[in-house]
């Protein structure tokens, strides 16, 4: 038995591949789903203000799932800056 997941095809439109950028993330947990807001700061005068960017609700598997997957992106980030390894 495979432990590799199937494959699926994503669409997305071209403004979607374009990304945005978001410099704080905001995470609330309800019983069925966690709320993950991604915010961009910036400053307006003499005023801090954000926008949000994107609100993505993903039940409670996915979301462990997802800490997984930046754990180990981050982990191994670490180790090629810091340890000088290779991928």
């Amino acid at each position: 038995m495979s432990d590799q997941k199937p494959t699926i095809q994503i669409n997305a439109r071209p403004e979607e591949l374009q990304g945005r950028y978001a410099n704080i993330v905001a995470v609330t947990s309800q019983e069925r789903d966690v709320i993950i807001d991604f915010i961009a700061q910036g400053r307006a005068g003499d005023q801090q203000q954000g926008q949000l960017v994107s609100r993505i609700f993903l039940n409670h598997f996915t979301a462990k799932e997802l800490v997984e997957v930046i754990q180990k992106t981050l982990t191994e980030w670490e180790k090629m800056r810091y340890e000088g390894g290779t991928k």
